[in-house]
């Protein structure tokens, strides 16, 4: 596995679960914390696949 394949599935899975977190999330302001994390996390996909 190279380490390319490691940091993909690591955002992948990071933004799989603040996905969820921000739609399960009672507090507004976690929600968009989440949400930012999201964000930053799908970014770094577009970055690391050369989008």
């Amino acid at each position: 596995m190279d380490l390319t394949f490691a940091f993909f599935y690591l955002f992948a899975a990071v933004l799989l679960g603040s996905g969820f977190m921000v739609v399960a999330a009672r507090n507004p302001v976690h929600a968009v914390l989440f949400l930012i994390l999201a964000f930053v996390n799908a970014a770094a996909l577009f970055l690391l696949l050369s989008a």
